[in-house]
């Protein structure tokens, strides 16, 4: 079990007090009810939109082959660098 959390040392010597005293957790006065508060939805957001639709994240292929063949390049570069100095140093 981790560390405890300088909320979780209040409500135990909360708690330890509350044993000492005798109050029952009952006889303790309730927090008031939050109101709830409704988000703000314009109307035009419950309709999608032809944009929305679409991802974010679509590339063009060309991008997407380029990016991999200079990391395979960077990658057999490193490869052979590491076995040339192996080779050079033994």
């Amino acid at each position: 079990m981790g560390k405890k959390t300088r909320q979780e040392k209040i409500i135990a010597d909360l708690r330890r007090k509350l044993k000492t005293t005798g109050v029952a957790w009952e006889q303790l006065p309730s927090p008031p009810p939050e109101e709830k508060k409704q988000a703000f939805r314009p109307e035009s957001a419950s309709q999608p939109t032809p944009y929305q639709s679409q991802s974010i994240y679509i590339y063009q292929p060309q991008l997407i082959k380029k990016d991999l063949t200079k990391t395979l390049a960077l990658t057999i570069l490193a490869v052979s660098l590491e076995i040339g100095m192996y080779l050079f140093l033994k």
